[in-house]
């Protein structure tokens, strides 16, 4: 090499003996029952398969009924007027970049791998941020104004939904709740309420126009059958 450490060896040809030790090569696992068992409860690959197939639909379906949600939650944020303190978009946007931390990147790798400042990072997320705050105003407000109550019953099914991911006895969880976090999943369960109410009266109007299409087209029809 011509840049070499010993001066009199540089820009000489030169022959390098190594000795290899061992060569590794990565072996993907055989597709068979037997891989199954391994990576999942099954006994079989179709089985597993199926399975497979069934978690990817109701992921396609939840996503779907999510995209919905949003659209009809947006048309509602579009003819309401609110206004937003400063403080509360620099909170939650504040608690959105927060978030890329609990994603497995820390926030100095993610700053690096993308280039950005977190001024830059909040500047970024704060569009989405304000969508969260406008939705999250509009659905509690309707909460509100249909009087939606939430039961004990339906806070100790999330708990028991919440224990269970948790692998955690629902009453031990219970106990380590305080009354804020309590008060928290309660007016959670009370914008999920109000969001299936909206998406109630969406398919209420969607049944009411369709019903009027048809009498319209029925009544179309029946004047060009009178003309003939």
């Amino acid at each position: 090499p011509e840049k070499y450490q010993a001066a009199d060896l540089a820009g000489k040809p030169a022959l390098f003996k190594v000795k290899i030790h061992e060569v590794k090569a990565k072996e993907l696992p055989e597709l068979n029952d037997e891989f199954a068992q391994d990576v999942s409860e099954f006994n079989t690959l179709e089985e597993y398969k199926e399975d497979l197939k069934k978690h990817l639909e109701v992921q396609k379906e939840d996503e779907a009924k999510r995209t919905k949600e949003d659209e009809a939650i947006q048309k509602i944020i579009d003819k309401s007027t609110m206004e937003i303190p400063e403080a509360m978009i620099k909170t939650q946007c504040e608690n959105m970049v927060n978030e890329f931390a609990q994603s497995g990147l820390s926030m100095e790798q993610y700053m690096q791998f993308s280039g950005l400042t977190l001024d830059k990072l909040e500047e970024q997320v704060r569009p989405e941020a304000e969508t969260r705050i406008k939705s999250s105003l509009v659905l509690e407000q309707i909460a509100k104004d249909e009087n939606i109550e939430v039961s004990e019953e339906e806070i100790d099914a999330e708990i028991e939904k919440m224990a269970k991911a948790y692998g955690m006895e629902a009453d031990k969880l219970k106990e380590y709740m305080g009354d804020a976090e309590k008060e928290s999943m309660k007016r959670d369960i009370s914008v999920t309420k109000a969001v299936d109410l909206v998406m109630e009266n969406v398919k209420e109007r969607a049944k009411a126009k369709t019903k009027k299409e048809k009498e319209a087209e029925a009544e179309e029809n029946a004047e060009e059958n009178a003309e003939e």
